[in-house]
């Protein structure tokens, strides 16, 4: 089976492969490192989007034709899989991702379907690949990360959809900065940029090119990631309500909102400018996107840290470790634990020590 091996050719065969290999992971094979979902969650997952579509998606598992109406109820499903991540973390959604996209890959394989429904379900696999990267890299797991979006890539080179397959370069490179591959990062997104180029929409450009201000912070190139800032702000000015932005966009706020934006003034020693940017995205998020909240509180409290604020500090990082509660995530944990780091040497200060002793027992 050539679906592990990486350099294997870009052929419709060895996507089958590796997607089969995706979904069937062994670590989940052997009953270990299985996140739970609440049993309610998991009922509406098994229903609630496929439910009129389910004697299709068999018949066509057993070689019968499916039609449009079973790639339209599978990216309903796919969209609930994105808002249950943004709500509780990646953690609690790798299993479900796994078991959705080996229902995907069996359809490819074995149904009958032509045309632009082959294409629709091309991108399925593609994007359920590139969101369980997703969830595996925000639970912690970057090398189970890389190997999806890998596998990912090569389903979306056969859905033809440039947009897509840069979002997925665009994922890595910023997995890629986390790890300390700040330069590769750089590279990568450079890449999906030009991947995109003109056949996307102003809102993807200024994602894209969002994420490119965090790589290029964190390398220490001020001058480039406040050029890409502004770049990123007027292309996000050009868009318009009207714009066919893929769904996986729905996101994206205004790039001076976004989180990993306040990261990058952190990484250029500005934490001013950064507790102030996050404190403006925090204000505008979603209430629902409760991952994300953990890490603007995470980044403010950072910022407070370094501004000596230490009691500021202590607080939010009091009311990120509540919000943390509530998700599965470990890219939040590892960086709650960075914020203990920072907050360590000044454990007798007002109400540092309290924090500390809560951030102690946040579970690896």
């Amino acid at each position: 089976m050539p679906g592990p091996d990486v350099l294997a050719p870009f052929t419709p065969e060895v996507t089958l492969s590796a997607l089969d290999d995706l979904a069937a992971d062994p670590a989940l094979a052997n009953g270990s490192d299985i996140p739970l979902l609440p049993t309610p969650v998991l009922e509406a997952l098994t229903t609630k989007w496929t439910e009129h579509v389910q004697e299709s998606i068999a018949r066509g598992i057993q070689g019968g034709f499916v039609g449009v109406d079973v790639a339209t109820a599978i990216h309903a499903r796919l969209i609930a899989l994105w808002h249950l991540d943004d709500s509780l973390g990646g953690s609690a959604c790798t299993s479900s991702a796994r078991t959705d996209l080996k229902m995907v890959t069996e359809l490819l394989r074995h149904a009958r379907h032509t045309g632009q429904l082959t294409a629709d379900l091309n991108l399925l696999a593609a994007e359920y690949a590139r969101f369980l990267g997703w969830a595996e890299f925000d639970a912690g797991r970057t090398a189970k990360a890389q190997r999806a979006w890998h596998t990912a890539l090569r389903a979306s080179a056969d859905a033809a959809d440039p947009a897509h397959s840069a979002y997925l370069l665009a994922n890595l490179a910023l997995a890629c900065v986390y790890e300390g591959q700040s330069a590769v990062g750089v590279e990568l997104l450079a890449t999906a940029r030009d991947i995109a180029g003109t056949r996307t929409t102003p809102l993807v450009a200024a994602m894209i090119d969002t994420w490119r201000v965090r790589a290029t912070a964190s390398t220490g190139d001020a001058k480039q990631a406040a050029r890409l800032l502004a770049q990123a702000e007027t292309e996000f000015e050009r868009a318009r309500a009207g714009d066919e932005n893929p769904d996986w966009a729905y996101w994206m706020c205004r790039p001076s909102h976004m989180a990993e934006t306040g990261r990058a003034f952190l990484d250029l020693g500005d934490p001013a400018t950064a507790e102030s940017l996050l404190s403006d995205g925090l204000a505008a998020l979603e209430p629902g996107a409760q991952r994300d909240k953990v890490l603007y509180l995470t980044w403010i409290a950072t910022a407070q840290a370094h501004r000596r604020d230490l009691d500021a500090a202590a607080h939010t990082a009091t009311q990120a470790l509540d919000v943390a509660d509530l998700v599965e995530s470990g890219r939040c944990t590892s960086l709650l634990t960075d914020l203990a780091t920072e907050l360590e040497p000044h454990r007798g200060a007002g109400q540092v020590g309290s924090a500390l002793d809560r951030l102690a027992n946040v579970p690896n």
